[in-house]
């Protein structure tokens, strides 16, 4: 019983660890793209609820992420992974 529990756990934390750098990675990446693209200044949210901010002015650009709204994405998915049956297969 505890050994199940413990794999629940230790399978929630590296989930969630996982999609946090995933989406990390993914929003490092996205300068490149707009820059390219020259997309014109936006955000994604309102609020307190912001994702991300892009400027692209003549003087620069810069993008900003709301890491905490990006943590409890992660959260969500990772607890999203315990409702799934956990599936263990072995060699016979």
């Amino acid at each position: 019983m505890k050994s199940d529990r413990n794999l629940k756990i230790l399978k929630f934390l590296g989930i969630t660890m996982l999609t946090f750098l995933l989406l990390i990675l993914v929003f490092m990446g996205l300068p490149a793209i707009l820059l390219l693209l020259q997309v014109p200044s936006f955000k994604l949210g309102e609020g307190i609820f912001w994702l991300a901010r892009w400027q692209n002015e003549t003087e620069g650009s810069s993008i900003k992420f709301n890491l905490v709204l990006l943590f409890l994405i992660a959260i969500v998915v990772g607890f999203f992974s315990l409702w799934r049956p956990f599936h263990q297969t072995r060699d016979r």
